[in-house]
């Protein structure tokens, strides 16, 4: 599976949209490099930046991140009066910011990236802004003047399938708790969002070039990199990501609009025959499957095809027939004799009665 077979929405909202499992988890999954524009350098924005990683690293993919010291007005004063250059202070505060791993979550994603450093998959890189003056700038300075506020993340998979995201994404711990996160996604395989996606990595490749006029590009101090790689396991297989990627999902309880009621009664009058003409999103899946559900509550024996033209479509119908407490069987493809034939990908329900 590559990006294209993904469905990607255009838009995503912790309001409405379970970010980690619509969107990071399936885009990296199929993912070979991921380059992130992220927020002020913590332990708790790397874990962040780091949701959904898992299926990345099992890629044998690259990442590359640019983060940017969380310095406050006191910093400042210390940096400009005992410092000609910040980046010895600046390496102290990332240090002491590497040693908050109490929460469990946090850990294991700070000791994932550790290990991406360790192996040469991971590359940080330090962005410092600067006023007119030539001095750094404070986080909350930064915020006013929007560098680094808005967030731009750029993944490609091996068939050089790019998407971008970017908008404004909290990264701290209440970003991942509760903070609404909204970001807009552009597909480079879509001519009308090609601009968009080419503007997002001229952004990104901007600043990891240091080519900045405001903001001053640097390698991760190496005391720093150290000590990631310090923290990290021998071996990835150590750390259980995946458990923090189970989705536990109370039993979703099916409820009808009117029309799609009006619609289910409408074709078991007619026997059972017809075409539901619907608006984009006003629930046409759903309607037949509750047109299934009810046959199958009729019916001792009974065996639905549902035919797609695209398997990434099975697989959705698939999902959906979760809600229903249904399963079926999938098929993308057919082999007669050895030979791999062409197929319309289906799938299957059968109740249990007619297979014996």
């Amino acid at each position: 599976m590559n990006l294209r077979e993904i469905c990607i929405k255009k838009a995503y909202s912790s309001d409405s949209d379970d970010v980690l499992y619509d969107f990071y988890i399936p885009t990296l999954k199929v993912s070979v490099e991921y380059n992130r524009l992220a927020g002020f350098f913590s332990s708790t924005s790397l874990a962040i930046a780091a949701r959904g990683i898992l299926g990345l690293i099992k890629n044998g993919g690259i990442m590359k991140l640019i983060v940017s010291p969380k310095l406050d007005k006191n910093d400042l004063e210390i940096i400009l009066s005992s410092y000609k250059e910040p980046e010895k202070y600046i390496e102290k505060k990332m240090l002491k910011e590497l040693g908050k791993l109490e929460d469990e979550f946090v850990r294991d994603h700070v000791f994932a990236l550790g290990w991406m450093v360790a192996n040469k998959k991971l590359e940080i890189k330090v962005a410092i802004p600067y006023d007119n003056e030539g001095r750094p700038l404070s986080y909350e300075d930064i915020q006013q003047s929007g560098l680094f506020h808005q967030k731009v993340g750029i993944l490609r998979d091996p068939e050089g399938n790019v998407i971008t995201f970017s908008g404004s994404i909290n990264e701290t711990a209440a970003g991942w708790l509760g903070n609404i996160e909204e970001f807009k996604v552009f597909r480079s395989w879509e001519s009308l969002e090609k601009e968009y996606v080419e503007a997002d990595i001229s952004k990104f490749n901007k600043f990891w070039n240091n080519q900045s006029r405001k903001v001053k590009v640097m390698d991760v101090p190496h005391a720093v990199k150290k000590r990631l790689i310090e923290i990290a396991p021998s071996n990835i297989e150590k750390i259980n990501l995946q458990k923090w990627y189970k989705k536990v999902e109370p039993k979703k309880k099916i409820e009808f609009f009117p029309h799609q009621k009006a619609a289910i009664e409408s074709w078991f009058k007619n026997n059972m025959k017809g075409i539901f003409e619907m608006a984009t999103g006003t629930g046409k899946t759903y309607t037949a499957l509750g047109c299934l559900k009810r046959l199958l509550e009729e019916r001792d024996k009974l065996a639905t095809v549902i035919t797609c033209p695209y398997a990434h479509l099975v697989d959705q119908w698939d999902n959906n027939l979760k809600d229903f407490e249904l399963n079926g069987v999938k098929a993308y493809g057919l082999t007669l004799n050895g030979v791999k034939t062409s197929l319309i990908p289906f799938l299957i329900i059968t109740m249990d009665t007619l297979v014996r």
